[in-house]
């Protein structure tokens, strides 16, 4: 879980650039990639990709996407 974050929202999964925190499975993961038609998501070492059409990112103070 991100320790200071100020909600989520779900958004396109078009609209997510690389490093943005995204909820995925109950877990926070890191947006690497959008291509293909897939958002690509890592955790460490694991790595996944997504294909849902909206998908929920951790928000910042500034209601904008939070990154690292």
């Amino acid at each position: 879980m991100v320790s200071h974050h100020y909600g989520t929202q779900t958004v396109n999964r078009g609209a997510v650039l690389p490093w943005m925190l995204v909820k995925h499975r109950e877990s926070t993961r890191t947006a690497s990639a959008n291509k293909r038609g897939r958002l690509y998501l890592h955790r460490g070492i694991e790595r996944t990709y997504t294909t849902d059409l909206l998908v929920e990112v951790y928000l910042n103070g500034l209601g904008q996407g939070l990154s690292r």
